[in-house]
C-alpha cells in the first residue's frame, strides 16, 4: 500500500522519545548523548537465522561479525548500566515507531526494512538535530534550499544535493556537517566533492562528520582528507574498545617488550589505534564546539522567510545524509 509519514513525523516522534529513554539513560547531557542515538537509530539485523547489532556493513563475513559482538558487548555494559531493560529493547526506537506507523497503514510489518538505509539517515539526521536543540539551545533548519544559504544564491536547483541541517540560519551558516552511519568507500570521493564545491563558494565554512563508522580504513581516509576540519565519532571509547590492540595479552595484565620491539602486525595495529585516537573526536566534543560558536547577532527572520521544515519521503531519500550546522 502507498505509504505517507504524517508531517513532522520524524522530529515529533524523536522529541518524545528522548523524553521517555531519560528514565533508561540518564539526563541528557553532552556526555550522555551517545546513548540516545544509538537508542535512537541503532538496531540489530538479522543474517542467516543470526541477530547483529549493525556496526558494520560486513555482517555476513566473520570479521564483520566478530567486530559487531565486541560492539554489542560494550553497548550491554555501558548503553544504560543502571536500566534492567534489555539492549534488544532499548536500541531502534525510532525503527520501531515507524514500523507501527507502517502497520497502522496496512502494512506488513517488517516488510519496509529493505529501506532501512533510508530510514536510518533520517533518523541520524534527526537525531543530532534535537540533541543539538536540547544541549545548545539552538535549533538547526532541516533541508533548506541550496539557493536559499548565503552564498549559494544563484546554485542551479539540484546541482548538489539538500542540505539537511543548517545552523544558526541560512543567512549565518559557517559549519557543514555530514551523518553518515557507515560510510561506503565508493561514496567517500562524492562526499569529498561536495565539500570541494562548498569551499569554493565559501572558504570560510568548515567541514564535519558525523559517524558511526568502524572500518579503520575508511575512518583513516576521511580525517586524513584536507578539506575536512573535523569527525566526530558517535562514541570514541567503543570504537576503541573495538579496535583494542594487544586485546589478546589483556589476561597477562602486560603486552611482551618483543611485540613492542619489532616491526609484527600488532605493533602496526597499535600505531594505527593511537593515530585515530588522536585525529577523531568523540560526539560530546561536537556540542562543545557549537558552543563556541556564536550566532551573528541580527533581527530574527519574519515568518514567511523563515525555511520550512518538512520531513521527506523515505522512499525518496539516499542512504547519506548531510548535515549543516553554522
Amino acid at each position: 500500500m502507498p505509504f505517507h509519514l504524517p508531517p513532522k513525523w520524524y522530529r515529533d516522534t524523536t522529541e518524545k522519545l528522548v523524553d521517555d529513554l531519560e528514565k533508561e539513560l540518564g539526563k541528557l547531557t553532552a556526555e550522555t548523548a551517545w546513548r540516545y542515538m544509538y537508542a535512537l537509530v541503532g538496531w540489530f539485523q538479522s543474517v542467516d537465522g543470526q541477530r547483529w547489532f549493525h556496526l558494520n556493513d560486513r555482517l555476513t563475513q566473520k570479521g564483520g561479525q566478530e567486530e559487531a559482538k565486541r560492539g554489542e558487548d560494550f553497548l550491554r555494559r555501558n548503553l544504560a548500566p543502571k536500566s534492567k531493560v534489555s539492549l534488544e529493547d532499548l536500541v531502534d526506537q525510532i525503527g520501531k515507531k515507524y514500523d507501527a506507523e507502517w502497520v497502522k497503514q496496512g502494512n506488513k510489518s517488517r516488510s519496509w526494512e529493505r529501506a532501512r538505509p533510508n530510514t536510518t539517515g533520517n533518523s541520524m539526521e534527526v537525531s543530532l538535530q534535537v540533541l543539538i536543540h536540547r544541549i545548545n539551545g539552538v535549533l538547526p533548519s532541516r533541508a533548506p534550499k541550496l539557493n536559499t544559504l548565503r552564498g549559494f544564491e544563484l546554485a542551479p536547483p539540484g546541482y548538489h544535493r539538500q542540505p539537511d541541517l543548517v545552523l544558526f540560519t541560512p543567512a549565518d551558516f559557517r559549519l557543514i556537517i555530514s551523518t553518515k552511519w557507515t560510510l561506503r568507500k565508493d561514496r567517500l570521493g562524492t562526499y569529498l566533492h561536495e565539500a570541494y564545491f562548498y569551499k569554493q563558494r565559501r572558504p570560510d565554512v568548515q567541514i564535519a562528520f558525523v559517524v558511526s563508522e568502524y572500518n579503520l580504513n575508511i575512518l583513516e581516509n576521511l580525517v586524513r582528507d584536507p578539506l575536512v576540519e573535523r569527525v566526530y565519532h558517535l562514541h570514541l571509547p567503543m570504537l576503541l574498545e573495538v579496535h583494542e590492540p594487544f586485546a589478546k595479552y589483556r589476561t597477562a595484565g602486560s603486552v611482551p617488550l618483543a611485540a613492542l620491539l619489532k616491526s609484527n602486525p600488532d605493533r602496526k595495529g597499535f600505531g594505527r589505534w593511537l593515530g585515530l585516537s588522536d585525529r577523531l573526536f568523540d560526539l560530546s566534543t561536537l556540542f562543545q564546539d557549537i558552543d563556541g560558536l556564536k550566532p551573528a547577532a541580527g533581527p530574527a527572520p519574519e515568518p514567511d522567510e523563515a525555511p520550512a521544515e518538512e520531513d521527506q519521503e523515505d522512499e525518496d531519500e539516499a542512504d547519506d545524509t548531510q548535515l549543516r550546522l553554522t
